[in-house]
């Protein structure tokens, strides 16, 4: 009975999605039937970077860092369109691709825990999510690691985005700092962020997730700017 009760909910799910085809977060073109993917064959080779012409990120105060994509061209713009028109579908995409790094490049790190960089109450009002922490809990998943908390965000004028490198190094100082009866003392951390830019929020994470008494910090991030590309 319970067989027959699997084969016709399936069989449900299939001509649903004959009827009404899931679609691209990207070019909107109709996904295959049964397709996991929320991104079609022909944009997903568009977003990827070349991981060897990436390696090498550097965060002050990290033990490691690391990032799959670069934040240009259709990344960016694919980025943006889940950080701030909350195409939630593209987030699979993403946490996919940041645990298949770590897992292909950085198996021997062995972390015990995921965190996020937090958004300030306001920013996660305005946007209903933070992008980061929606990231970090599907690598949770698919790692089986668990993802807590493990830092605040002190109120800070103005937007990172708008700053240039200086400026957002110094308003960057101090902005993060651990929650009490941190879950982060003693693990090994993985901190996940959606982009590093000039690396001035990550390292203020990093700084802040020692002072909650982590034993190592590996950043994490989603994409990364063409100013860490390898020389």
């Amino acid at each position: 009975m319970n067989m027959l009760v699997l084969w016709l909910q399936n069989a449900a799910r299939w001509f649903a999605q004959l009827l009404h085809p899931r679609r691209c977060a990207l070019c909107r073109a109709a996904l295959p039937v049964g397709a996991r993917a929320m991104i079609c064959a022909r944009c997903a080779p568009r977003l990827r970077s070349d991981y060897r012409n990436t390696h090498a990120l550097s965060v002050p105060g990290a033990d490691g860092a690391d990032a799959p994509l670069l934040y240009t061209g259709e990344a960016a713009a694919a980025l943006k369109r889940y950080k701030f028109y909350r195409e939630t579908s593209l987030c699979r995409w993403f946490s996919a691709q940041a645990a298949a790094c770590l897992a292909a490049h950085h198996a021997d790190w062995r972390p015990e825990l995921i965190t996020y960089v937090p958004l300030g109450a306001g920013r996660r009002w305005k946007r209903g999510f933070n992008q980061s922490e929606a990231v970090a809990r599907e690598v949770g998943k698919q790692s089986g690691l668990p993802v807590r908390a493990t830092l605040r965000k002190r109120p800070m004028q103005g937007k990172q985005s708008h700053r240039s490198a200086q400026e957002r190094q110094r308003a960057a100082k101090g902005v993060f700092c651990p929650i009490t009866q941190n879950p982060a003392k003693g693990k090994r951390v993985i901190l996940i962020d959606d982009v590093v830019t000039t690396g001035a929020t990550a390292a203020d994470a990093v700084r802040a997730l020692r002072e909650a008494g982590a034993s190592a910090v590996f950043v994490l991030a989603v994409t990364r700017t063409p100013l860490y590309r390898k020389k």
